[in-house]
Parts: C-alpha cells; structure tokens; sequence
C-alpha cells in the first residue's frame, strides 16, 4: 500500500463504493419489482422517492452543519433536472414501445455517444488503444446483454430510444461540467439538483408508470415486506446516487460508462452464485471480453494520464485541476476532460430488463 497515492486509493474507495451500492440496489430492486418479488413495478415513481429520500439526507447533513448549503443558477438548474428526467422518462419509454433486442442495443450506444460528445464538444482525444478497448466492451457487454436478435421496431419507439442514449449521457457530461464551472463537490452538486428531480418525476411518475403498468400506484397492494423492501431501495439509492456524482466528479463520463460496465458482469455472476439463475457459455465468453476491454482501458488511460500529468496541486472537491467549462459558450468546447451509466439513477426497469 505505501506505493499507492492518496489519489489512487480514493479513486479506487469511490469506485468500489458505487459499485458496490449499484448492484446491492439492483438486487433489492428486483426483489422489490420482479413478478416473482413483490410486483411494485412503477419504476418512476421509485426513482421519485429514491431523490425524495437523497433530498432529505442531505437536508438533514445540512441543517446539523455537517456540509454547507449550495444552489446552482435557476437556469442550470432546470438544464441538469430536465435532462435528467428526460433520461429517466425514455429508458422506461424505449423499454414499453420496443424489443428488448433494440432496448438492449441503444443501451450500448451510451459509449460513442458519449465519446463523441467528448471529443468533438470537450475537446478530448482517444488514442486508437482505447478506442479499441472501448470497442471491446461494447462487443463483450453485448455478448452477456442482447438476447433478443428480432430487432424489428417502429420508428416512434426508435426515436424515443434515441433521445433515451442522447439524454442518458448527456446527464453525465453535465454532472461533470457543472461541478467544474460551479466549483462544486460531488455533494453539493447532488443536494442542489435532487429536491427539483424528486418532485418533478413525483409529478409525472405516476401517470408515466400507468401508462407503462397498466396500474395505478394507489392500486397497489401494499405488505410489511415490501415496505421494507421499499425501504432498502431508497437507502441504498442515496450511495448511488452519492457515488455516482462523485465518480463523475473525478472521471470523464466515457470512463464511467466503459468502467461501469463491471457491475453487469457483477449482477451476472452474483445472480448465479446467490440465486440460482442460469448463466451461458456464451454469456461468461461475453463477460469474460467486457472484463479484458476494461482492464486495457484502464491501463491504457492510466498510461497517458501519467504522460499529461497536471503540474498543479489538485483543487478542492473530487475535481481534477483543469480549465472549468462554460456550458453557454466557447468555453465548454475547448475545455479538456481529464478525469468518469446506466442510468440519471437509470430507471430500475432497465436493471431488470436485463436479468
């Protein structure tokens, strides 16, 4: 351990901690969803409680003087909330109106998504290393995640799938820039931004959840079991949503979502061992590239940080020193992303879509 720097044992804490919460939140949820479960499959309205309860941790931290109070411009604010809630609205969306095939699919497409926004907006530039790494586990994770090769859909449920990938990573990228412009920490970010999400989706995510159900949520028959399952969700969705901030804070998003992806071989493998599910030749072959694709970007990003390293001393918060990007100008185009889905908490439907 003496040879580690404090910055790579606090990047490794966050990591673990995210990961850790995502696929411990992605278990409970499916007990807490599944037909088998408890049958609570408004996944809107989950997503509303999730920063509902976020909202009144960190309110709580903040009136006992443990962290202080910060605030985004209203029109930052809306920016952040509207793109976010977009992401969530779609992925539920795409999931009702199409194949899980094409669901599966624009799930992928977060990667070069996100990569060209990166390099064309940001300013950033991949070596042809890691773009083959990314290449990698984008075939690797759609080895283990596509199951379905009727791809057939309508051009309303691909355009809603569209928006799903632009908006999903797009969230990302402003969870990032957002921190930089503002000077905020990961929680400072999240306290401004989650009263404004959780109200927002409580509003809509009953009607959104009827649509998608067939069911309204005060039809819902609630146990002592799934309250407490309940319960659990919204806990753990405060790490998540905590770690993921902060995660997004030190990465570049691209690094979120190529890293990110070893929680799905995480959830695969811990479905096997813990609940008896089956897994495939074809999805451990799958699982097994995805890992080797993300163990070479991770060397080969590490690479080239160590040649770019910053001369300066590193500022406040989770944030990497760099120049802060504007998002209403030419700021934001020539700023650098040096630094880390889903999902936006990405709906928990899409975790379940998946098992």
């Amino acid at each position: 351990m003496a040879g580690l720097s404090p910055k790579l044992l606090a990047d490794g804490a966050v990591w673990a901690s995210n990961i850790s919460s995502a696929v411990g939140i992605i278990f409970v949820n499916k007990l807490l969803m599944s037909r088998t479960g408890y049958g609570f499959r408004f996944a809107t309205t989950l997503c509303a409680a999730h920063y509902l309860l976020c909202a009144g941790s960190f309110w709580a931290t903040q009136s006992l003087g443990f962290i202080k109070k910060a605030k985004l411009p209203l029109t930052d604010l809306i920016l952040f909330v509207s793109t976010a809630n977009t992401s969530i609205v779609t992925l539920n969306l795409s999931l009702l109106l199409n194949k899980v095939g094409i669901y599966q699919i624009s799930k992928l497409l977060n990667i070069p998504f996100v990569a060209l926004v990166e390099a064309f907006w940001l300013g950033k530039r991949f070596s042809g290393k890691v773009i083959c790494t990314m290449a990698v586990v984008v075939v690797g994770v759609a080895i283990v995640t596509v199951s379905d090769t009727e791809l057939d859909g309508n051009v309303v449920g691909i355009l809603v799938a569209l928006v799903a990938v632009a908006s999903s990573g797009m969230q990302q990228i402003f969870c990032r820039s957002m921190q930089q412009k503002h000077g905020l920490s990961s929680h400072e970010l999240l306290s401004s931004t989650a009263p404004s999400q959780g109200w927002s989706l409580l509003m809509i995510g009953p009607f959104l959840d009827y649509y998608v159900v067939g069911q309204w949520l005060l039809d819902y028959q609630w146990t002592r079991a799934a309250m407490v399952t309940f319960a659990a969700s919204c806990t753990l969705a405060i790490g998540v949503n905590l770690s993921q901030f902060m995660c997004l804070g030190r990465f570049t998003a691209i690094s979120y979502q190529v890293l990110g992806h070893g929680k799905t071989a995480l959830v695969l493998f811990g479905g096997w061992a813990f609940l008896g599910e089956e897994v495939t030749m074809r999805q451990v072959c799958g699982m097994l590239l995805a890992m080797c694709g993300m163990i070479g970007y991770g060397y080969f990003i590490s690479q080239e940080a160590q040649a770019e390293a910053p001369k300066s001393p590193p500022k406040k918060g989770d944030l990497a020193p760099q120049k802060l990007p504007s998002l209403n100008g030419d700021g934001l185009k020539a700023a650098r992303a040096g630094d880390e889905e889903t999902a936006s908490l990405l709906p928990l439907s899409d975790k379940l879509s998946q098992r």
